[in-house]
């Protein structure tokens, strides 16, 4: 064992075991969770109420403002116990209309005020902190800008303040637009599980929580205690919230009190989303552990702390693993260790489990059937994706501070809604390309995995392909769709949509087309091809050198092929593979131009590429994928009454095979029926399906007269290449004969 399996072997070892307790702490949790009781607190009783400040950061929220500021001014308080203030930091158009609304408000006899700020110091904690200056009161109610407050937000949050020793409450989040895409409902699903699941049980038990920066109110005494709001981390919130219970103060969380958000509908939106949150919680961790573990808790209370503080880790730590894999299952003395890395692996899996039994507790918590938890499964799976991004925060996270990027909300109140030609759009994060490198390493290690019996390690390193694969595809597409929308509008946008579901289905038939055309040639007659088109590229001439069976083919294909090879080489027959695999590719295409629906053609398409006979035969260097296109495309021609390209077509593919003799003879047949049956008369009798048509608009009949002078070419070429028709007729015989001599045909009983 060498000196580098030995290390990847501890840092295997090593990971396995972090990443087995974080598995196991979300078992447990989840565990505590479907046993738990939300608890019932009573509402603050009319008449005792105290004087509350909300505050609402907004920095370019032009698209939600208006809509959060009539939420919390329409909160029922005593007008004379509600201060409001909007802290905006905003250097865009939602200025005005902050002030159009808080004049509104204010002239319903609100004290709602504008704040605003030379600079945006601080960011979010920076105006936090800002606005506490300007007011007296004791509770600070604070919401973010994408958030709507329920009427009865404070008379259920602060009735719990009755204890003294409550430093914060916390609402759970809702989904505002949790239905727009499959997407937002992902994301709806792990946020369920933080507050159903997470948030639920480290409240109820006990352990430290953190207040999620909105949708929940201060003590301000609590936050003064503990040293204000700070912009040391890029969450403020978190950071506060573990000051103020080492300084003593309590968590409450109220799981009935729901408060919807608009959750991202952009995949760029999401990983700053996520960037932020990662690098916040490392510096947190960074900058709190030390605190913790010093602090007087409970043992528990510390291990809580400081598996939820490092949470963001798992990404991380899967993707180091991830990293080691390729040396163990490729590197030299792999028979060595090959007995630890199953073992690994199923540890591994045992933590890529759980987050998808917690994710199913959390709906049954929320009201749903378990099987609503189902789909999360691919909330791991975009996860995955993300853990290059949360390596990055990591790195970033060593230096403390940073911006706060904002996550852009664009009012999103219908399924289907457009928002990708609104301003704060940003398209096209070069962070997807690291994306796409590494889904695409992890991709290489499967097969390899797979052939050294690593089956689980196969599957681990296929979840990270697909995650990263799907994050990186995403963000193309959305950056495709903003460039078209800014560029050519929105019929340009719906037009590339319309098409964006066969482009789709072509690209995965490509890849597997490619993917078979990595196996053995499985016909002999695919040397034979390359052969005589290696020569006819060579020299000029269609012979082939050394069995001379020029004449079994017809020369169509060789030509083709010999271009080809005079383009990238003589001894590059993978290249002739590429192109029957682009000839397949024509054909599914022609196959879904063909279908009378868009249903029928994506199932026709599927059912054709997933067929062993196209696969195996559109990927080697024979004629019949070249055939197949060709008359394909001529039936493709003809149904759009374009029957001059139909008869080119034929006319190819007649100089391809003669095969195609007899669809063109067939077709040429069916067209002289269908002359004779306009020329009948027509007494009761069901007109054809052609004659019908030529009927509509008087000029179509015509129109297949325009294919004569090809379809009176097709005998002439059938003249020309007689010889090797007969040929090839010949040796087929030939070769029957001689099987049925050797017994392995039987002969005419």
């Amino acid at each position: 064992m060498t000196a580098i399996t030995t290390v990847l072997i501890i840092v295997l070892a090593s990971t396995s075991v972090l990443l087995l307790a974080f598995g196991m702490n979300l078992l447990y949790l989840t565990w505590r969770a479907s046993r738990l009781r939300p608890p019932r607190h009573d509402p603050a009783p009319r008449g005792t109420e105290q004087l509350v400040c909300v505050q609402i950061p907004i920095y370019n929220e032009r698209y939600v403002a208006a809509r959060v500021i009539d939420a919390v001014c329409a909160i029922e308080w005593p007008a004379n116990r509600l201060e409001v203030q909007v802290l905006d930091d905003s250097d865009d158009e939602t200025a005005p209309i902050v002030d159009a609304r808080v004049a509104r408000w204010r002239r319903r006899g609100l004290h709602v005020t504008h704040v605003r700020r030379q600079k945006r110091t601080g960011f979010k904690a920076g105006a936090l902190a800002h606005g506490l200056t300007l007011t007296q009161a004791p509770f600070i109610a604070i919401f973010d800008a994408d958030f709507v407050p329920p009427a009865d937000f404070l008379r259920r949050t602060m009735g719990v303040f009755a204890d003294e020793s409550i430093g914060f409450v916390q609402a759970r989040w809702g989904h505002l637009d949790e239905g727009y895409s499959w997407f937002t409902r992902l994301q709806a699903l792990a946020i369920d599980f933080h507050f159903l699941v997470e948030q639920a049980v480290r409240s109820a038990r006990g352990y430290f929580t953190n207040f999620t920066g909105t949708a929940g109110v201060w003590r301000r005494a609590a936050i003064e205690s503990s040293g204000g709001w700070s912009a040391a981390t890029l969450t403020e919130d978190l950071d506060l919230s573990y000051r103020a219970q080492l300084r003593g103060w309590k968590a409450a969380y109220l799981e009935d009190l729901v408060v919807p958000e608009e959750l991202p509908v952009s995949i760029d939106a999401y990983r700053r989303q996520q960037w932020r949150w990662a690098t916040g919680s490392f510096q947190g961790a960074f900058r709190l552990l030390g605190p913790v573990m010093r602090s007087r808790n409970r043992r528990v209370v510390k291990v809580q702390a400081s598996i939820h503080l490092l949470s963001y880790a798992v990404g991380p730590l899967m993707l180091l693993q991830l990293f080691c894999y390729p040396w163990l299952v490729l590197g030299p003395g792999r028979l060595a260790h090959a007995w630890a890395l199953p073992a690994i692996a199923v540890w591994v899996n045992i933590v890529g489990a759980s987050p998808w039994v917690g994710f199913i507790v959390a709906q049954t918590r929320r009201g749903r059937p378990w099987w609503s938890g189902i789909p999360a499964l691919f909330c791991q799976v975009v996860g995955a994706g993300m853990s290059f991004t949360v390596v990055l925060a990591l790195i970033r996270a060593v230096r403390g501070g940073g911006e706060f990027q904002r996550t852009p909300k664009y009012q999103i109140v219908r399924r289907g809604q457009e928002w990708r030609h609104q301003a704060y759009v940003r398209a096209g994060d070069p962070r997807a390309i690291g994306d796409a490198v590494a889904g695409f390493g992890a991709l290489a290690l499967v097969v390899p995995a797979i052939l050294a019996r690593q089956g689980l390690i196969a599957l681990y390193a296929c979840v990270f392909a697909v995650g990263f694969l799907t994050v990186a595809t995403m963000t193309g597409i959305e950056f495709l769709e903003v460039m078209t929308l800014r560029s050519l509008g929105l019929r340009a946008l719906a037009r590339m949509r319309g098409a964006a579901p066969a482009i789709g289905l072509l690209l995965a038939a490509t890849l597997l087309l490619l993917a078979a055309a990595q196996m053995p040639q499985p016909f002999e007659d695919g040397f034979g091809h390359w052969l005589i088109a290696a020569n006819l590229a060579a020299t000029g001439h269609l012979h082939d050198p050394l069995f001379g069976m020029e004449d079994t083919w017809l020369p169509g294909y060789s030509f083709i092929a010999a271009a080809v090879l005079r383009v990238f080489g003589l001894w590059h027959i993978g290249m002739l593979r590429v192109m029957g695999v682009a000839f397949g590719v024509l054909t599914l295409a022609a196959v879904y131009r063909l279908a009378a629906n868009k249903r029928q053609s994506r199932l026709a398409v599927a059912l054709l590429a997933l067929n062993p006979i196209f696969l195996f035969t559109a990927s080697t260097t024979v004629v019949e994928p070249m055939l197949t296109a060709l008359l394909t495309g001529a039936g493709l021609a003809a149904t759009r009454s374009r029957w001059k390209l139909a008869a080119a077509l034929a006319l190819l593919a007649c100089a391809t095979s003669t095969k195609a003799w007899i669809f063109a003879g067939v077709v040429a047949g069916l067209w002289l029926v269908e002359q004779l049956v306009l020329l009948l008369p027509r007494r009761g009798t069901m007109p054809s399906p052609l004659a019908g048509r030529a009927r509509v608009g008087g000029a179509a009949s015509a129109r297949p007269t325009a294919a004569m002078p090809a379809v009176l070419a097709l005998p002439m070429a059938a003249l020309l290449l007689l010889p090797f028709a007969s040929n090839s007729i010949g040796r087929g015989a030939q070769e029957v004969a001689s099987a049925i001599a050797r017994g392995s045909v039987p002969g005419d009983p």
